[in-house]
Parts: C-alpha cells; structure tokens; sequence
C-alpha cells in the first residue's frame, strides 16, 4: 500500500469515501467538495490517497490554516479495515508539518468516526456550540456603569504593539480550549484571525480611563474573538463588547466552548441560541506543549 497526494482522475472515489457514511448526502456532498476544488478553496494535495493494486482503499484530508494549525477530517477505509485507517491518521499527522496542533470537529452523532485519530493520539478535548442571533432581535441593554467611559479604538487607528499584546493577555486563564493556551505565538494568533477577519476596521481594542480592557474582532456576521484583559473580568466589559459587535452586525454567529459558562449565558443574555454542537479532537505534535493542567478563568 501506498500513501501520497490525491489525483484529479481519483476525487470521485476519494469524496465517495469521505462522505460514505451518509449515502443520502453523497451527490451533495461530493458536488460540493468538487465546487471547493475549483475554486482554489480546497487543494488536492491536501488529500491524501491509500492505494494498493492501482486502486484507492482510503482517504484523509489534511487542511493547514493559517496560524500555525490545521484541521483534519477523519481518514475512511473501504471495509472500514482499521491498518488502512491508521496509516493514513498518521500520514495526516505528518503531513500537517509545522503545524502547531491539529483539531478534528464533528458533529456529536459522527463522533466514531474519530477512531482512528484517537489511537493515533488525538485527545477528545471539549464539544463546542454553534450559537446564532438573530438580526430581528432587540440590541442587549447595557446599565450606565457597563457602558460609561468605554471607547473603542479601530485597530488601524491604535497601537498594534499594545492591541496584540492585549490580544494575548486576553486568552490568560480563558475557559474557551485552555489546551491551547500560550500554544502560539502573537503573530500565530493575529494570522489566525486576519484569515477568518480579513478586515483591520472590524479589530477593536476596548479603553476605559486610559486602560486597556479588552478586544473584539468580528469577520462578517461571525464573531471571531471577544475577550476581557483578566483583571477586569466580571465587571461588565463582556457585555459592553458583546452589545457592540451585536450593534454592529445584527445577525451574529460564533462557536463557543461549552466548558466557558460564562461566557454562554453572556450570549445568551444578548439574545443568541444554540443551533448546533460539534465535537472537539485535539492534536499537539509536540507532547511538551501538552498546556491542559492550565489554571482557568471567565469572560
């Protein structure tokens, strides 16, 4: 058997794998990964192909993204043979290189599928929500002490140097995968967040009296990071940049990690409902990053 990046004449069958375990979604799914193609979005080198007598056996995809991470949706074997599946879990791994950690999310209901990423190390680490606002909803309240004397500054109208460090001091003792706390670099994280908020006038670093408090960045209608300096954490700045981004963009989406309460019933009190949940699966290559005896903390 052999290992190596897909070819063109072979994404049929490798989507047909894929996507085999909902045979109804099939055509869909497969049109919709070939659409992906086309469109640059998804490389086929980033498919990795298990062949033996000239036919494909097996399939993983391997996404790097942009921060240092990469993404992996679960390898798939014809007769479900598991040495197949193994091999290419850890062709996976060695493909995402230099990548910092790799994460698998799957819906609760295609949580076996992950077998194979487990027995190559992967850790079950949390489940996430998917959370939506709808635009028609009233703005959230905000009492006179929460908003009196906050000011939010565009990133290109702040100091980059003290918004990035910001940006880092907010993810300190965060409920939201403590895993991966101190994991990145300031660059690795800012990366990560141009790619899903490419666009610098939607970054804000939230001052009050001359102190910095916290970050909001939006990319579109999602949320893509909302967080408190420590020491001012319980004291209503969540809820001021909460209301913000709602103000800003009615129709909001985010993914939160359920083990943060508080900072799902902050979503909550700003009007958002849970639309779905997906599964978490961690990787660290680099078993000294292992970070998850982290002290945690709020929004």
């Amino acid at each position: 058997m052999t290992i190596s990046p897909a070819r063109n004449a072979e994404l049929a069958d490798v989507f047909a794998l894929l996507y085999g375990d909902r045979p109804e979604m099939l055509a869909e799914n497969a049109a919709h990964a070939f659409r992906l193609v086309a469109r640059g979005e998804l490389d086929p080198d980033h498919l990795l192909v298990a062949r033996s007598g000239g036919s494909v056996v097996g399939a993983v995809l391997c996404q790097p993204v942009p921060g240092a991470s990469a993404v992996v949706w679960p390898p798939r074997a014809r007769d479900n043979d598991p040495a197949i599946e193994d091999a290419l879990a850890a062709a996976a791994i060695d493909r995402a290189g230099g990548a910092k950690f790799i994460q698998t999310f799957l819906p609760p209901e295609k949580a076996p599928l992950a077998g194979p990423l487990l027995r190559a190390g992967f850790r079950r680490v949390t489940q996430v929500w998917q959370m939506r606002r709808d635009a028609s909803s009233p703005l959230p309240r905000l009492g006179e002490d929460e908003k009196s004397g906050l000011t939010l500054i565009p990133y290109p109208s702040c100091d980059p140097t003290e918004f990035q460090s910001v940006l880092l001091r907010c993810h300190d003792n965060s409920l939201d995968c403590p895993e991966l706390h101190r994991v990145r670099t300031t660059g690795e994280l800012l990366a990560g967040y141009r790619d899903a908020a490419p666009d610098p006038g939607r970054w804000w670093l939230a001052r009050r009296g001359g102190r910095a408090e916290g970050v909001l960045i939006l990319g579109g209608d999602d949320l893509s990071f909302v967080g408190v300096v420590p020491e001012r954490r319980g004291r209503g700045v969540g809820r001021a940049l909460i209301a913000t981004a709602c103000a800003a963009s009615p129709g909001l989406s985010l993914i939160v990690d359920v083990r943060n309460t508080p900072a799902v019933r902050l979503y909550e009190w700003a009007g958002f409902i849970r639309i779905g949940a997906r599964d978490v699966f961690l990787f660290l290559p680099d078993a000294a990053a292992d970070v998850s005896s982290l002290p945690v903390g709020r929004l």
